[in-house]
């Protein structure tokens, strides 16, 4: 597997924690009744909890664009060390950008955020030129 393939993947599977650190916030506030009912309520979650689910649609909103820049850059063969290295900085840059969201350090998020959309920018720089 290609380092840029891994990458997509890298990040498609990020979703996963992602996707359950709110849900076990709120089975740990409502409990086995909660979890095995229709959820037509919801429990209240605390501040951290509330952050991963903002933390869990950021990175559902730039998952596309970051994963299918990644396929494009496999498909087209134009796939260079710059561009490896990018891909995995990238990667590391939204775990970070999630993890210093669900821990609520702003400049820290932020930062995660914008070196992950740099590093895009590199990406396309480089399949562009």
């Amino acid at each position: 597997m290609t380092t840029v393939l891994f990458c997509a993947l890298a990040l498609a599977m990020w979703s996963l924690p992602l996707n359950y650190i709110p849900t076990l916030a709120r089975f740990a506030e409502g409990g086995m009744e909660w979890a095995t009912s229709n959820r037509d309520t919801m429990p209240e979650i605390p501040p951290w909890a509330q952050r991963a689910e903002r933390a869990q649609r950021n990175h559902y909103e730039n998952l596309p664009m970051l994963v299918v820049t990644l396929l494009v850059v496999q498909l087209s063969g134009t796939a260079n060390p710059l561009i490896n290295l990018t891909a995995i900085v990238m990667v590391a840059c939204r775990v970070f950008h999630a993890f210093a969201y669900i821990i609520g350090v702003p400049v820290l998020r932020s930062l995660g955020f914008v070196g992950s959309i740099l590093s895009l920018f590199v990406i396309l720089w480089q399949l562009l030129v």
